[in-house]
């Protein structure tokens, strides 16, 4: 049966380099990462490791790059543990970025090799979902404009890409097809 993980808190926006700190300790380390869109335009607020994106050429068009980020899914929690049995977690404590070991009492806590592999499978499933499914809009949701020349008009979200979305909004009496860029509307 495999050894359990232990649960490292780390300080903010420093999973990342926790957990690097910790692979050149020779621990075993994993950092669920999280697929996110990001609006176009949107300020990142740190750098994000290159994933590689889906092979399917259709999936591979449909989502820009620039607009999927993949952030710490637990932020400030990595999940470590020892390559040997000998090693100590005593030197966890004072790792660069680590803030201190999760305890339970006096112990420190340990999640099993099952929910970290059950957590690797959401991570897995995630990853490989389409822009559609991971962004703020589908079709069918009801959305304001916030141009300045539409302001407060509503409309419905037709079709969604990687860049701009499809909406279907009444102009005098008649339906029309506009798009739009995603900061230019608003969920209601």
């Amino acid at each position: 049966m495999p050894a359990a993980w232990y649960v490292a808190h780390t300080k903010p926006r420093q999973e990342r380099t926790a957990a690097e700190q910790l692979l050149r300790q020779d621990f075993e380390v994993y950092l669920p990462l999280f697929k996110v869109f990001r609006e176009p335009g949107r300020r990142r607020r740190a750098p994000t490791a290159p994933r590689p994106l889906p092979s399917d050429p259709a999936s591979a068009a449909a989502a820009d790059p620039a607009l999927i980020a993949h952030e710490p899914m637990f932020p400030r929690y990595l999940f470590l543990r020892p390559t040997r049995a000998t090693q100590s977690l005593s030197v966890v404590r004072s790792t660069v970025g680590v803030s201190r070991l999760v305890m339970f009492g006096h112990q420190p806590a340990t999640l099993a090799d099952d929910a970290v592999q059950a957590i690797r499978r959401a991570e897995g499933l995630r990853e490989t979902a389409a822009l559609a499914d991971i962004g703020p809009y589908r079709p069918g949701m009801a959305v304001r404009l916030q141009d300045p020349a539409l302001a407060g008009v509503q409309a419905l979200v037709q079709a969604v890409s990687a860049d701009r979305v499809t909406l279907l909004l009444d102009i005098l009496g008649r339906p029309q097809t506009v798009q739009v860029e995603f900061g230019r509307i608003a969920p209601l």
